[in-house]
């Protein structure tokens, strides 16, 4: 169980997550993998300049089935919208702020992580929606991708 907001949740607890169902990497790949990984996705949308910041010299990576069922992944989408004082900044900041990437375009904000098999996902914060391609409404032009 995830207890969080005043609301219970139940968790499907695997080997990737610790007893209190929070998410934890299933390894590190090189900061030099995990941007050419993103390049590559993002190469896909544009052709347009873009950052790319990534902290560590080493990056995390989560398995798609254990972000799907992470505890904070459920806990930022039970979040209440509300327009300019919790929009889509704010919920990707908090996604954040607990394991996931975050990015920018000219529309939106929302997030991403890259997975064991070298797969970028794009995570809806808002929605738990987990894709490989940014739908039109999220936006067309990337500004940038912030690494975790």
């Amino acid at each position: 169980m995830c207890i969080f907001r005043k609301k219970t949740v139940k968790v499907k607890y695997n080997q990737a997550e610790s007893k209190y169902g929070s998410i934890k990497p299933c390894g590190k790949i090189s900061y030099s993998r995990m941007d050419a990984i993103v390049r590559a996705k993002a190469e896909e949308i544009q052709d347009k300049d873009y950052d790319i910041y990534l902290p560590d010299k080493k990056c995390k990576i989560y398995r798609k089935s254990d972000v799907m069922s992470a505890c904070e992944l459920e806990e930022v989408a039970s979040i209440p919208y509300k327009s300019e004082d919790h929009d889509c900044d704010d919920f990707a900041a908090e996604l954040y702020g607990k394991f996931a990437g975050l990015i920018w375009t000219n529309t939106h904000a929302f997030n991403w992580f890259v997975d064991e098999r070298d797969t970028l996902w794009y995570i809806e914060p808002q929605t738990k929606k987990i894709s490989q391609s940014i739908a039109g409404w999220q936006g067309d032009d990337i500004r940038f991708f912030l690494g975790r």
